[in-house]
Order: structure tokens, then sequence, then C-alpha cells
């Protein structure tokens, strides 16, 4: 999580580790101020070169999620997006249309029947949006602890840019921590898609139907995802990439490459 005041006087960033596996990622991040861990593990955190504010505890990923949930709902730490929502001049809303506060639309916006664009989201001017579709669904993060599934609470919000299209029957769900899960400029998003929290999708991407992006993965500019396709979880499909219809995406693919398959395999396409 980011800790960051809103006039942006500081910002660091608080996170946690299970093992020592970790050590170079946050040496090399320095943004990275604060270590939730158990507590034989500092000693060897301490070696890195500057100085950390450590959080001992018996369960980090817990201990972690519990401060992000008391983060969210007793302080103001996360934005809860408390101001009326507000469409801009020209936009075209169905009259079935659930817009919740906390929303803000831009100019000349098309949303279609029974679409619900929850708190948090932002849609730029030119966009349309289908019927039965929803922005800024809670994103789905569950963690198995103490042999319960405990599901986290979402507290970002998604960025649609300028001209965006979003079909029927799509899920675009909210980031988890703070920023927002975001579409890129011109980008065309099918009918049955779902993209999950903390997605990234470049400009000018083509997203064709019943394609699942799931958490924190990464569509560069000028891909094109093919029909029932999947990406894993933080993988990167590169700039200009194409995917092949019902590929299962496992691994990053890099750019201007033709990736097909189950699991997908990759060809140059220069």
């Amino acid at each position: 999580m980011n800790l960051c005041n809103r006039t942006g006087v500081w910002n660091c960033t608080l996170s946690y580790v299970v093992n020592s596996n970790y050590i170079d990622i946050i040496s090399k991040n320095k943004n990275i101020q604060g270590v939730v861990l158990a507590e034989e593990e500092i000693a060897v955190y301490k070696k890195i070169d500057r100085e950390l504010t450590y959080i001992p505890c018996k369960n980090p990923e817990e201990t972690f999620y519990d401060i992000h949930d008391y983060l969210y709902e007793r302080t103001d730490f996360y934005d809860k997006f408390y101001f009326p929502k507000k469409v801009g001049e020209g936009s075209d809303i169905h009259p079935s249309a659930v817009i919740e506060d906390g929303v803000f639309i831009g100019k000349n916006v098309r949303i279609g029947a029974n679409t619900v664009v929850r708190k948090g989201s932002v849609i730029k001017d030119g966009c349309t949006i289908g019927c039965n579709t929803t922005i800024g669904s809670e994103g789905f993060q569950v963690l198995r602890i103490n042999n319960r599934n405990r599901k986290i609470v979402h507290c970002g919000g998604v960025l649609l840019e300028n001209h965006v299209c979003v079909g029927d029957g799509v899920t675009i769900c909210n980031s988890l921590f703070e920023g927002a899960t975001e579409i890129g400029e011109n980008t065309k998003i099918d009918n049955m898609t779902y993209v999950g929290h903390n997605v990234l999708i470049g400009r000018d991407t083509v997203i064709t139907a019943g394609v699942i992006l799931c958490g924190s993965s990464i569509v560069e500019k000028d891909a094109w995802i093919g029909v029932n396709s999947s990406v894993l979880n933080r993988v990167v499909v590169g700039e200009g990439a194409k995917i092949g219809m019902g590929s299962v995406v496992t691994r990053d693919i890099a750019k201007q490459t033709l990736a097909f398959g189950v699991p997908a395999k990759a060809k140059s396409i220069l």
C-alpha cells in the first residue's frame, strides 16, 4: 500500500514478506520504507543499505491486510470518493443505468441499459459503454489464512481514457489499494469480458469477446487479444502482440509477437 498524504508531501510504500527471498526486490524498490515480516527475518532484511521500518509479527500476510482493513474502515487514509456524481455535457445515459456518487463522467459519453458505474470510476470524453456492464466492480483477492478464506476489500478505482469502447456484459474491477485499473485511450473491449483488479491496458488495444484478464496483468498498446483467451495475473502482453483465439497466456509475451495455444507459445511477427 502507498503511504502518501493528499498534498503529496511524502510518499512511501508499506509491503510485507513471508521469507528472505524478497530481499532483492525490497532493496531495489526505494519507495518501500516499511516491511511487515516475521521477527526471525529482520536480521536478513537489515542487510539492505537503507533505513527501513519493521513490523514484526507471526503472520506477515495476515497482519498486513489487518492494517489495510483498519485504514479503510476506521480512517480517511483511502479515498472514499465522497462527492456527487458529475456528468459532462452531451452524455447519453440510459434511464435504467445506475451511476453512483463518487463517479466522474466526461463529455459525450454513452452508457447503455442496466449498466452500473460504481464509485471511484472515471470515464473520460467520448467513451461508449454497452448494456448490463459493471464498471468498478470490487476486485477479487482471496487469501487462505488460518485455514479460512478471507476476501480483501478493494479501495481503488477505474479509469477509462478518452474514446474507450466497452461492450455488453463486461466487468471491469477496481484496484486493490490506491490508484486505478486503467484502460488506455481508444481501446475497444468486446462483450462478456472480465478485467481484473489493477489491470493496465494500453491505448489502441483490442480485447475481443470472452477474454479474461487476471489481476495485475498488463496489455501494452496496440495489442490484440483473441476470443476466449485468458491472461494470468502479473503477465505482460507486449506492445503490438497478438494472442490467438482460446489461448492461455501464462508467461510474458514479447512485443510484436504472435502467441497461441494452451499454454500460449510465441513466434515473432516482425
